[in-house]
């Protein structure tokens, strides 16, 4: 199911549902509109079968997410984006626990539904000049280059006996320096390729032709309007963090 959502909805629908749906984790300002928010997010996911995709992901950053209970329920008065002069709030803790764990949730379902290739159609029906688009599109293909030329020298160093994760903190660190000289050799190599290549080929992106929005796509955009719409009506007008 997870598939066919994914090919179904414009890749410009799926940016602006993403948008729309972080969006709302900044506009709740009550503890109960960001759990509503947050079993919503949840539910959807089990609804479109990404909910494992995500999660499974979202492991490796639970350990941050529990540190910002206590960061924001005893340090909130020196915060530098949220300021408080609470003291120590453990509601106030839990709210912005909660956030961050939808906007991390958000942001791991950005990377499990879209593809770099459904950004780049999405940035070249706003009608901007094509190098934006070509540019854009170089830099995705070069992240995933460097991903895999990093896994294949650790997994060249590792069956050489190199062990990363034991030791110090410190020693876990200085033993991924035989890593990291070689990925900047062979990056350095492949951005001279690149370049070499875009001076013999300067023309890399041909304009296409813009489809129009299906009446599915029109029905989202109109329930991602009218659920800002509503999100700023409750949160601003009838609700709010006190």
């Amino acid at each position: 199911m997870l598939n066919r959502m994914s090919v179904t909805l414009d890749p410009r629908i799926k940016i602006i549902v993403f948008l729309s749906w972080i969006s709302l984790a900044f506009i709740c300002r009550d503890i109960y509109s960001i759990v509503a928010l947050l079993i919503t997010s949840i539910v959807l996911l089990l609804f479109v079968g990404a909910a494992g995709a995500v999660f499974r992901k979202l492991r490796l950053l639970i350990p941050l997410v529990l540190l910002a209970f206590p960061l924001w329920t005893f340090l909130n008065q020196w915060s530098l984006f949220y300021a408080s002069s609470r003291g120590v709030d453990f509601l106030f803790g839990l709210f912005m626990t909660l956030r961050l764990s939808i906007i991390v949730i958000i942001s791991l379902s950005f990377i499990v539904f879209v593809k770099p290739t459904e950004i780049i159609k999405a940035i070249q029906s706003l009608r901007l000049p094509p190098i934006i688009g070509a540019t854009f599109a170089l830099a995705f293909r070069y992240l995933y280059i460097i991903s895999e030329d990093y896994k294949s020298i650790k997994e060249a160093h590792l069956c050489r006996g190199l062990e990363l994760d034991k030791g110090s903190l410190i020693r876990r660190i200085r033993n991924y320096i035989p890593l990291l000289i070689p990925l900047i050799i062979r990056s350095i190599d492949s951005a001279e390729k690149l370049v070499l290549a875009l001076e013999l080929r300067p023309y890399i992106v041909n304009s296409r032709r813009i489809r129009p929005l299906k009446i599915k796509d029109l029905a989202i955009l109109l329930g991602c309007i009218l659920t800002l719409v509503l999100a700023i009506l409750y949160n601003f007008y009838f609700g709010g963090l006190s």
